[in-house]
């Protein structure tokens, strides 16, 4: 018996994440002070070419604009990521009177946009980073060509890199940018960090799905891959209905992961009936489908 194309073709709808804004900043003379007053004016003007490059990196990040290609924008974020960990090992940027504390950052929610957090805080700066690094790929994975093999597989490593850095962000800057006194917004927080890894991995194996359909694979494997996607969505849902997540995102967010959830439960009962049918187990074939 032959499997016929999968429900989920009219509901194939996904989720791209956008960014954070942020307003201006300066890092150059904040940091060429503190050189100059901890190691020398020397020591200032051999680092003064690399702190110009960061502070162009930062002055770039804040003019985005529409008509940027994504990729510059991910290898910029990436490129401005890997010098702030190379920054903050020498020239630590925090409110301690021994630190640079005369930088100030102001990030949005990428959410709720009249929410911000304000800190002198160098891991807020990471978080809001790693945030939109795992957007801007959320919208790489969304710009590929669903409908062919080769997009869906390129669609698959864009989703998967997203969830990467919502990973990372979770793991490494969530904490930091939030602990003590610390008060950050919910979009760069560790739940809200892990609700987006766990959706762009739902996505991920959404293309995995829908692959599996294409080149006809059996109905056990696309039951698996199936279930998969669904417990993602699950995942999804549940964090969305829990504090701090609950209440912060659309309705329709809610609806669109809640509907895929069920979708996704349904496409693995059903293969998995397909697959029973195949096998002459009737009984267990029914029961599975009135599930």
């Amino acid at each position: 018996m032959s499997s016929p194309p999968s429900s989920s073709s009219s509901t194939n709808i996904m989720l791209a994440i956008y960014e954070k804004k942020t307003t201006t900043t300066d890092l150059y003379r904040p940091l060429r002070n503190y050189i100059t007053f901890n190691y020398s004016e020397h020591e200032a003007q051999t680092l003064d070419d690399d702190l110009q490059t960061l502070n162009q990196m930062r002055t770039t990040i804040e003019r985005s604009s529409p008509i940027d290609s994504l990729t510059s924008r991910r290898d910029l974020l990436q490129n401005y990521f890997k010098t702030l960990t190379l920054v903050e090992s020498r020239f630590p940027i925090s409110n301690n009177k021994e630190d640079i504390n005369t930088v100030t950052f102001t990030w949005y929610d990428a959410f709720k946009s009249k929410q911000k957090a304000v800190q002198q805080n160098v891991h807020l700066e990471k978080a809001a980073v790693l945030f939109n690094l795992g957007a801007v790929y959320s919208q790489i994975g969304l710009g590929f060509d669903r409908m062919s093999v080769e997009g869906r597989r390129e669609a698959v490593k864009a989703f998967v890199a997203a969830a990467g850095a919502f990973a990372f962000l979770k793991e490494s800057e969530a904490g930091k940018a939030s602990g003590g006194d610390l008060k950050t917004t919910v979009d760069v927080s560790v739940e809200c960090a892990g609700m987006l890894e766990r959706l762009m991995l739902a996505q991920a194996q959404e293309c995995v799905f829908e692959n599996s359909i294409a080149k006809g694979s059996s109905s056990g494997v696309c039951s698996k891959i199936a279930r998969q996607v669904g417990l993602y969505y699950e995942e999804v849902l549940a964090a969305l209905n829990v504090v701090p997540l609950t209440q912060h995102f659309d309705k329709a967010w809610l609806s669109h992961v809640q509907l895929k959830a069920a979708l996704f439960y349904a496409e693995a009962c059903y293969r998995y009936s397909l697959e029973l049918h195949e096998k002459e187990e009737i009984a267990e074939e029914i029961a599975r489908l009135k599930s």
